[in-house]
């Protein structure tokens, strides 16, 4: 994890992958809540297209905060709780992510994946073009004996 963690920190900041509450709550420990694998996948996929890729932007006043790992007080967990909707997300078990870039569109991204997906470190799910259209969902709770399962949302 030690080797994967440093690498990902290349690209990533911890604020810009944990929402603003888990971030003041636990600061540099919530590296913990990830999933090496993940980490493993943003990093080929980032070294590979070469290009920035986004996922939280609150740290720099932006609006998003919750596209990396979710805490059970994060809106999109609570709002389903309160509604008494079970709710597991790969999001919550740090296993899943949403990117875009300012460099790629997502349906861009996506294709590259596809085309790519021999070389990925695990096996992946992908949210499809018509449920994400402005975002890249990736995660990794692929438990069959595909590299890419695509799904909607």
């Amino acid at each position: 994890m030690e080797s994967i963690l440093k690498e990902f920190k290349k690209y990533f900041d911890l604020r810009e992958v944990v929402s603003k509450q888990v971030y003041q709550r636990y600061g540099e420990q919530a590296w913990s809540f990830f999933d090496p694998r993940l980490l493993a996948v943003v990093i080929w996929l980032r070294r590979g297209m070469g290009i920035p890729l986004v996922c939280n932007n609150w740290k720099n006043g932006g609006k998003l905060d919750e596209r990396g790992f979710r805490a059970n007080l994060d809106y999109t967990v609570a709002s389903k709780t309160k509604k008494g909707e079970l709710y597991c997300p790969a999001h919550g078990r740090g296993q899943g992510i949403d990117l875009s870039s300012g460099k790629a569109d997502a349906k861009t991204i996506r294709q590259w994946i596809r085309q790519n997906i021999s070389t990925c470190p695990y096996p992946i799910r992908l949210e499809d073009d018509k449920s994400a259209p402005t975002w890249v969902h990736i995660d990794v709770c692929n438990v069959t004996d595909k590299k890419l399962v695509e799904f909607s949302a």
